[in-house]
């Protein structure tokens, strides 16, 4: 029976996880392009689909349908190492994704999650949904000038939000170490973006809409992580009644020390990049 019950939970926690999913990745991609690109970005000239053409277009996943110059398809792609990577970069999102859904469901069905790292969940969307989207523009125009400094940013992003899935079910204690990397890759996000680009797209006010936008909505993702994991480190350490060895406060003092290298190494790394 109890083998019964947890074979049904599995195949109930995969199919709430596949249709959150699944919901989630429609309704993102439709509030990107048809709310905010479609109706609040800078008008598009209305395209005929009786005589429109593409000559750029190489035709080959058409096959022997059509050759020469296309007529009007709702969407084109030309067959390219570009678009390989494209196509490997958006499955794997799209993986991720469901497995990340996927675990929150099970979490919450047979545990308590841990409101503070939700709340973290939550926050990161944007970040690791403009990532996707930046390396879709990077490899479809062949821009690369900032590929290597936004990959550092991702990848580190990815980081964070593990350790953020490793500590969100409550009958997993809190770790101080993790919550000290994840305090300390926030912290890096807010310098080098300071350093970047926030200071003088928002504060100084000399980016467009669309970059004020951006940088503002990345900036408050990393102060949020920041804010939520140093008040969940304080509450571990000094509110939680339980005493902490000498041993150990030499031990996080070490991983702080570390952290602030690492930092101050990677900011000095995207200077060059």
């Amino acid at each position: 029976m109890a083998l019964a019950n947890g074979l049904a939970l599995r195949r109930a926690t995969r199919l709430l996880g596949f249709l959150v999913s699944l919901l989630f990745l429609v309704l993102i991609n439709y509030a990107h392009f048809g709310i905010l690109l479609r109706h609040f970005w800078p008008e598009k000239p209305p395209v005929s689909r009786e005589t429109c053409t593409c000559e750029c277009w190489d035709t080959i996943f058409k096959g022997t349908y059509e050759t020469g110059v296309g007529r009007y398809k709702h969407m084109y792609f030309n067959v390219t190492p570009q678009s390989l990577k494209i196509w490997t970069l958006t499955v794997a999102a799209v993986l991720l994704t469901y497995e990340c859904v996927t675990y929150v469901v099970r979490v919450a069905l047979r545990s308590k999650f841990r409101p503070s790292m939700f709340i973290l969940l939550i926050s990161v969307i944007h970040s690791h949904y403009y990532s996707w989207w930046v390396f879709f523009g990077y490899y479809n125009d062949d821009f690369y000038a900032q590929w290597w400094h936004q990959l550092v940013f991702t990848s580190s992003e990815l980081v964070s939000t593990v350790l953020v899935l490793l500590q969100l079910d409550q009958a997993v204690p809190l770790s101080p170490r993790l919550l000290l990397a994840t305090a300390g890759i926030a912290a890096f996000h807010i310098l080098a973006a300071g350093k970047d680009q926030f200071v003088q797209n928002v504060l100084l006010r000399r980016g467009e809409f669309h970059q004020m936008y951006r940088d503002s909505a990345l900036m408050v993702s990393d102060v949020v992580y920041l804010v939520v994991t140093s008040a969940e480190l304080v509450r571990l350490l000094w509110c939680s009644g339980e005493r902490r060895s000498r041993d150990d406060v030499m031990a996080l003092g070490r991983d702080g020390l570390v952290s602030a290298v690492v930092i101050f190494g990677l900011l000095a790394m995207l200077s060059y990049l």
